[in-house]
């Protein structure tokens, strides 16, 4: 599996299928996640799709750019899903939304092994308090 099908998989394996196992078995043992999240393992990586899980159904994600150089991936990425738990102190709105993500991956030894990320959450939000 090349760089960029390892990390398009977990995006399609985590978000879509909801595949816990192909996170913990992809990303390192030690992986380290720099965006607010934080997680600092594969287990913590699994704790925070849980919660994404929870927050957002029906996830589906439009992939517009996956670039790799070396041993790093970038991706701009979609999301659409429906809000069906708390998000940054919105209830439940039962809306459905999209956004776009940026996120960048360091692999070694064939696994995810750090990640820089971001979610735009003051749009996200903001799209979710609006009236539209």
């Amino acid at each position: 599996m090349t760089n960029k099908e390892l990390v398009k998989g977990f995006f399609i394996e985590a978000y879509e299928n909801l595949n816990h196992a192909f996170a913990m078995q992809h990303f390192a043992d030690d992986y380290i996640d720099h965006s607010p999240a934080g997680a600092r393992s594969n287990t913590d990586a699994v704790g925070i799709l849980k919660i994404v899980e929870h927050t957002f159904s029906d996830i589906k994600l439009q992939i517009h750019d996956l670039i790799e150089e070396d041993n790093l991936v970038a991706t701009r990425i979609t999301f659409s899903a429906t809000q069906v738990g708390e998000y940054q102190g919105v209830p439940p709105t039962g809306k459905r939304i999209a956004w776009e993500a940026l996120e960048n991956f360091r692999i070694q030894d064939g696994k995810i092994a750090e990640s820089w990320g971001y979610w735009p959450d003051m749009m996200i939000r903001e799209l979710l308090l609006s009236d539209h």
